[in-house]
């Protein structure tokens, strides 16, 4: 949003990206899990300014990390992702999204050069990678986390959460930043609700409605189903349109979901929806 401070966002992404790679990292990391692999994409989103430069900055820390003799486990996947898609908003800021698409052997299948011949796979730790198929003993490429949730609860768990996510659910998160309300969580209970026609990734804000930073997710046994969000006035669908439309603007929200059978968008309650205060009793058993 124009009334965000780039300045701000972009040392906050460079602290992202120390903060994940800063660390060396117990040797859990190097120890797949035996098991199928189930998950069909993962989708990141986030306007295109802003992933641009969360692009630059992991290129940069990858380099560092590259170097001989540094101890650090994991480089950033930031450094290997282009724009899948870019879709221009009249009167705000454009939109990206990355879409890593995997076979069942967790193979990249996605149509983008730097990503080739490349293989996800999951950890003891629960960290989601990327290894090249051609050096398996190189550094992996972290890109997620397989996320347990709350324990007991499976309607918003397991599911495909970044580190932006673990902040997003704390005490003390502020709902009025550029990260947004929307997280791993929101889509999550939305992939898993087959009464569901869609999955809405709007922040609802005091100050405007937008499509902030987070990312989507699904498995091979979940039916297609529409990613959209309303990013300032406009609408888009992002991902997996109905009825073999593209992604794009929604010119109209109301003529859509009625063309289409499904229901308006509703604001819920709050957001974030599932935070970790909500269920103090079941985090502190």
């Amino acid at each position: 949003m124009k009334y965000r401070s780039q300045l701000l966002v972009a040392l906050a992404i460079m602290m992202y990206c120390q903060a994940l790679l800063a660390a060396d990292r117990p040797s859990g990391t190097r120890v797949w899990l035996d098991r199928p692999w189930e998950i069909r994409y993962v989708l990141f989103v986030e306007e295109a300014w802003r992933m641009q430069s969360e692009i630059t900055a992991g290129l940069k820390s990858n380099l560092e990390k590259a170097a001989p003799g540094n101890r650090n486990v994991y480089l950033h996947a930031a450094e290997l992702f282009a724009p899948t898609i870019k879709l221009a908003v009249p009167g705000s800021e454009t939109v990206a999204v990355v879409l890593l698409r995997f076979d069942r052997l967790g193979h990249v299948i996605t149509k983008n050069r730097s990503l080739q011949k490349m293989t996800a796979k999951r950890n003891l730790l629960d960290d989601l990678v990327l290894i090249r198929d051609e050096s398996p003993g190189g550094k992996p490429y972290y890109f997620a986390d397989w996320s347990q949730g709350i324990p007991g609860d499976v309607g918003f768990s397991p599911a495909v959460c970044t580190l932006q996510d673990m902040r997003r659910y704390q005490d003390g998160w502020n709902i009025d930043g550029y990260s947004g309300n929307f997280g791993c969580r929101e889509w999550t209970a939305q992939l898993y609700d087959r009464t569901a026609p869609y999955i809405d990734v709007t922040t609802y804000a005091s100050h405007g409605n937008f499509i902030g930073e987070f990312v989507g997710w699904s498995r091979f046994e979940d039916p297609p189903k529409p990613v959209i969000g309303q990013q300032q006035q406009v609408w888009l669908c992002l991902h997996e349109c109905p009825a073999g439309e593209k992604p794009g603007v929604i010119p109209d929200i109301k003529a859509w979901t009625r063309r289409h059978g499904y229901p308006m968008p509703e604001r819920p309650p709050k957001q974030p929806l599932y935070p970790n205060a909500d269920f103090q009793d079941d985090l502190n058993e």
